[in-house]
């Protein structure tokens, strides 16, 4: 009896202990909506009166962890409709900007992350690139008591990163900046790092696995990669906005500061009477407009070719 009291009693302690590490009950996967992403290329209305300026994207750049060649070309064609979206540019396709650049013989002005050097690139006000760094997706730590620490969510008593209510951790450094090509000035920019912690199910991604490394990066697919990185731009371009409208501004204002002003019309002199003056005939013409050869004054035809001689 004694035994069997002492050992109900050891099995209560267990489960009072598994029940203050969280996730280790047994809990059924929930499937969220992916509402991250709903809001993307979704930006306030650019300064009224603002026009918009012609903008190029030259190829894209991803550095280091979570790179491919098929990503990069991702990333640029979805800055170039983020840029479209802000209402701010008419963006040109990107075949057609390595077109202009080829045939003006200026396809070394723009290397995958800096402008090369300044050069007028014809029909373009703007060239946008950057570069994003280290794009990966991490499990996320979090403090689990009982002297435990900070331990990764993978691996540790019954949590699973197939389930998609387990938190993981998104991140890369996103540089942009938006140049005059044919100053090289940086009108506008921004460097900074992107890092959100949420659910696999709100990301809407899949993980396929956990890396070896000591970090415990996950392994994800290329189109999710896409998806965060989808994210990240489109942060990077919603702070942009105060630099780009403060710079199409002042675009604006000096295009019109260089305009001439319109020639004053001087009104026809008055006659006698105060009625204005009346419209003097046009002169003759000299010269056949068909031929070339000298016309007889008030002549209605040319001489030499017979042409009719217009008023």
């Amino acid at each position: 009896m004694k035994n069997g009291v002492l050992a109900l009693t050891f099995v209560m302690l267990v489960a009072a202990f598994a029940a203050t590490i969280p996730g280790c009950a047994t809990s059924s996967e929930t499937v969220e909506p992916d509402t991250l992403t709903q809001y993307v290329g979704v930006y306030p209305p650019p300064p009224r009166g603002l026009a918009p300026v012609r903008l190029g994207v030259p190829n894209f750049k991803i550095i280091g962890e979570g790179g491919s060649r098929s990503l990069e070309e991702f990333a640029g064609a979805q800055l170039g409709t983020m840029a479209y979206q802000t209402k701010r540019f008419d963006v040109i396709e990107r075949d057609q900007l390595e077109q202009l650049l080829d045939e003006q013989g200026l396809e070394g002005i723009v290397r995958s992350d800096e402008l090369a050097r300044a050069g007028q690139v014809r029909g373009v006000d703007y060239l946008m690139y950057g570069k994003v760094t280290n794009l990966r997706v991490k499990a996320e730590r979090a403090s689990r008591g009982f002297g435990f620490g900070s331990v990764p969510l993978v691996g540790i008593g019954g949590f699973d990163y197939k389930k998609k209510d387990t938190k993981v951790v998104a991140e890369c450094g996103v540089d942009l900046r938006m140049v005059d090509p044919t100053t090289g000035k940086m009108d506008a920019a921004h460097f900074g790092e992107f890092k959100r912690i949420d659910s696999v199910g709100a990301f809407g991604i899949e993980i396929l696995g956990v890396g070896a490394e000591a970090d415990a990066e996950l392994e994800i697919t290329e189109d999710d990669k896409g998806k965060l990185l989808r994210l990240a731009l489109d942060e990077a371009v919603r702070k942009m906005l105060p630099d780009i409208d403060r710079a199409l501004e002042e675009r604006a204002r000096a295009n019109a500061a260089s305009q001439p002003a319109p020639a004053a019309v001087e009104p026809a002199p008055a006659a006698a009477g105060g009625q204005p003056a009346p419209e003097q005939p046009a002169a003759a013409k000299a010269f056949c407009p068909n031929c070339g050869a000298k016309l007889a004054p008030g002549a209605a035809f040319c001489g030499s070719c017979g042409a009719k001689i217009s008023s």
